[in-house]
């Protein structure tokens, strides 16, 4: 493979469009800059909802088209990595990215109008002023700059191009991005709405699509029924459900990090599932290929909101004692999902302490990425009783 001219271009395009993202991100946010000579406003409370609002919606897009991408793989047998890159599902992805980028150029285009009204003329202090948009703009601007990398990608592996290639992951990560920023806008105005709870459930929706984008490239192979894709094949059983407790559970903890509310978890993981069942209606009522139910982690979500973890001191403590109940309330309801279905062999005790031991490993090393994730998410808000309270939540 490293003789072949298209690895070296794939893994080319990619590494250009990564060290773009690593370079623009660098710019805006962490390089040098003199103090604003003015005051540069963030967003509406009205618009900056409205933003949240329609990058759910092209977040939304971006799951369907993902597996309407996959069902077409199977339905066609096809791969398309030449001229025929650009099918109807990669369009409707694609599309996604360039409608992302299009609400966070109006976005900053409204930031940046008064804040040059005021003298300040430096995009880094509009970008660090509302860092949620910019990171909107960076997401999206890398899922277009993938496009040439994705597509080598495809016409190098062909059929057997796995969803966790390098392009798959990134584009991925980049297309989750928009909907967790869009959760932190909409987290810096909840103290000004008359209802906050509409805030609330708006921000379990934008993490519940996020979730969504993660989980869909890293566990796809192993839910698409008569797939056997090379993931499927080359793992043993206990993989699935590792990855996907995995990513169910970093979701789960940024929701209750973020979300001043008592059932911030389980609210996000009943937005999750009612986005995968709007998705299966819509591919069964378009003759499509409709993937199996995916792991069910709703007990967990319970268990971290209902647990009393307040009476824990330390915050490794908190979080060792999350994980291993998130561990024990998800695997014995994911393990016999995953026996009834027909494509799956029979779990083993050795998979099943597997499968336990690696949920417990990944959910420790994840817990302080969630837990930092949602601290950064939560950190443009201004301190009022209110999201006071919600921090006093976010630490229980």
């Amino acid at each position: 493979m490293l003789s072949n001219g298209l690895f070296w271009q794939a893994l080319g395009f990619s590494t250009v469009a990564i060290g773009l993202v690593v370079l623009t991100a660098w710019w805006l946010y962490l390089s040098p800059v003199k103090a604003a000579a003015g005051v540069v406003a963030g967003p509406s409370l009205n618009f900056s909802l409205t933003i949240a609002g329609l990058l759910a919606l092209s977040g939304f897009q971006l799951v369907a088209g993902g597996f309407w991408d996959a069902s077409m793989h199977i339905l066609t047998g096809e791969v398309p990595g030449g001229a025929d890159f650009l099918w109807p599902p990669h369009l409707l992805i694609y599309s996604s990215f360039a409608i992302m980028l299009i609400i966070a150029g109006v976005a900053t285009r409204s930031i940046a109008l008064p804040a040059r009204r005021a003298g300040v003329n430096d995009p880094r202090q509009w970008a660090r002023r509302s860092p949620y948009v910019g990171a909107v703009v960076i997401a999206s601007l890398y899922g277009l700059a993938s496009i040439p990398g994705d597509a080598i990608w495809h016409a190098l592996f062909g059929i057997d191009l796995t969803a966790w290639s390098p392009p798959h992951i990134m584009i991925a990560l980049a297309s989750a991005a928009p909907s967790f920023a869009a959760a932190g806008l909409v987290h810096s105005v909840r103290s000004r709405l008359r209802k906050p709870s509409y805030a609330d459930l708006l921000m379990a929706l934008l993490l519940a699509i996020g979730v969504s984008l993660i989980y869909m490239v890293g566990v796809i192979e192993w839910e698409l029924p008569g797939n056997q894709g090379p993931l499927f094949a080359a793992n043993p059983l206990w993989v699935y459900p590792v990855v996907g407790g995995g990513i169910a559970f970093f979701g789960l903890m940024v929701a209750k990090r973020l979300i001043p509310h008592r059932w911030a978890a389980l609210g996000t993981a009943l937005a999750y599932f009612a986005i995968r069942l709007i998705i299966m209606i819509g591919l069964a009522a378009t003759e499509q290929v409709i993937p199996y139910l995916p792991l069910v982690f709703i007990a967990g979500a319970f268990l971290i909101d209902w647990l009393p973890w307040e009476k824990v001191g330390s915050t490794p403590g908190r979080e060792a004692l999350l994980v291993a109940a998130f561990t024990l309330a998800y695997v014995p309801v994911a393990v016999p999902v995953l026996q009834a279905r027909p494509d799956f062999a029979e779990f083993a005790t050795s998979d099943i302490i597997a499968t336990l031991i690696g949920v417990l490993i990944l959910g420790a090393i994840l817990s302080p990425l969630a837990r930092l994730a949602g601290e950064k998410l939560a950190g443009e808000s201004t301190p009022t009783p209110q999201t006071d309270a919600g921090k006093v939540s976010r630490a229980k």
